[in-house]
């Protein structure tokens, strides 16, 4: 049980890499994190620029040492932007766009079931990428809606596994940066067995879909639709491969953005749904299955409460309760579904009903420098692992809505508006303390 949710405030305010930096107006955003070993945690995040909607950069991940806010002792690039990528090979530029990183692995010095992992001490890194157009004249990225095709063309997740070096102070690389390929599937257009043409990367970490950990799941998004997806490590090349994917669910009413969690025996998915931008949102979408892979359709859900027309996100938390993080506009007391960020209780053998509604954020309550007319946002609640312990952290992005050219949305946003803009954090405390999910062999 939650006894109460308290503010950190910023955990990364701005990248050290040139071209990334505050001064290049960029912002650090979408936050992620695992464990790595008993002592050191890998951040993950993409960079963010204000040149339009979804101006997503690079991606780079942090180590960390003694906690998720430890100091950090390593910070890299795992995939670049570029304004002139050539996706085509037809001469034409484009910019190459990297966003919403996650990762999984099992910790260097892990046991299961009391012996060493076999698999321990490699870790992936996984993003989506695409091509966008940018206005030469203007320097505005043209809408995926007024660029038909061009998203579908080249939407994909790229991934590159790393292991925690002798020293513990960095990662080495294994396998470098990549798209992500189906097992058969390495070269060519098809880049997996299912009918479809591209691919977008989960929010959410991936989750050990077997006891030893030697096979991972999360749940990928493509064409309205989303689809599991099963990674095993493969001993004899020390990696991991992508060797499976499921039953593309959900085209008949249009989800996306979906989250997978463990619930006793069974999977629950949670999906954002397709909504009329004139309505305050629409139930999501929630999934039951025992097999995320067989052929028998989930049981779908859609409970009247919250009201989604915002980005979600769903874990089972420290204390063994499945929880949703997100927004609704409806409850909102500024009638704005990205502020607060709110995280409810979610019963799956009730309808999947929501209660227990606490706020993780609001940028008013907080005193962030943003005015109403500024939209100021709170969103992305990205759960951070429990380490032990009675609490757990959650980090999510903070900015203010609009962008630099009036344009767009109207208004642009000032610079006072963009200092606040970052990655924040939040400590969750439950009443009673849980253990780490990982165990490791004691000192000597």
């Amino acid at each position: 049980m939650i006894e109460r949710i308290e503010p950190l405030g910023r955990l990364i305010a701005d990248c050290p890499f040139p071209g990334e930096t505050r001064a290049d107006d960029v912002w650090p955003a979408h936050p992620n994190a695992i464990q790595v070993s008993e002592d050191r945690f890998l951040v993950v995040y993409a960079t963010r620029g204000y040149r339009g909607g979804d101006d997503d950069l690079s991606i780079i991940y942090q180590l960390r040492a003694g906690a998720l806010d430890g100091p950090v002792l390593s910070e890299r690039m795992v995939a670049s932007t570029r304004n002139d990528w050539e996706p085509f090979g037809d001469g034409a530029h484009y910019v190459l766009q990297n966003g919403h990183p996650a990762a999984f692995g099992v910790p260097r010095g892990a046991l299961i079931g009391g012996k060493p992992a076999p698999n321990a001490n490699l870790f992936v890194i996984k993003w989506h990428y695409l091509a966008r157009y940018l206005d030469p004249e203007t320097g505005i990225l043209i809408s995926n809606h007024d660029t038909p095709g061009l998203m579908e063309r080249t939407l994909r997740v790229g991934w590159t596994q790393l292991r925690l070096n002798d020293a513990g102070d960095d990662l080495e690389i294994v396998a470098p940066a990549q798209q992500l390929r189906q097992v058969g599937y390495e070269t060519g257009e098809a880049f997996c067995n299912a009918p479809i043409t591209n691919m977008n990367n989960t929010f959410t970490h991936a989750i050990p879909f077997n006891d030893d950990c030697t096979e991972w799941l999360d749940f990928h998004h493509m064409d309205g639709m989303i689809a599991a997806i099963k990674y095993r490590y493969n001993p004899q090349r020390g990696l991991y491969e992508w060797v499976e994917i499921g039953p593309l669910l959900g085209g008949d009413i249009g989800v996306g953005e979906a989250s997978v969690a463990r619930y006793g025996d069974e999977w629950v998915i949670a999906s954002r749904p397709s909504v009329d931008p004139d309505t305050p949102g629409a139930p999501a979408v929630w999934m039951r299955t025992p097999d995320p892979f067989g052929n028998e359709p989930p049981q779908v859900f859609r409970p009247p409460s919250p009201l989604i027309k915002q980005p979600l996100t769903v874990y089972t938390m420290g204390d063994g309760q499945l929880r949703l993080f997100t927004g609704d506009e409806t409850i909102s007391p500024y009638n704005y579904a990205r502020n607060p960020l709110y995280l409810w209780d979610i019963d799956p053998d009730n309808g999947f009903t929501a209660s227990n509604r606490r706020v993780v954020f609001d940028t008013f309550e907080y005193g962030i420098p943003i005015p109403p007319e500024g939209l100021p946002r709170c969103d992305f609640g990205h759960l951070f692992p429990h380490t032990g312990g009675s609490i757990q952290l959650v980090a999510h992005r903070m900015l203010g809505s609009y962008l630099n050219d009036a344009r767009v949305r109207g208004r642009a946003i000032t610079a006072a508006e963009k200092e606040p803009a970052g990655i924040y954090y939040d400590a969750i405390h439950y009443t009673e303390s849980h253990p780490n999910p990982w165990h490791f062999a004691p000192d000597e």
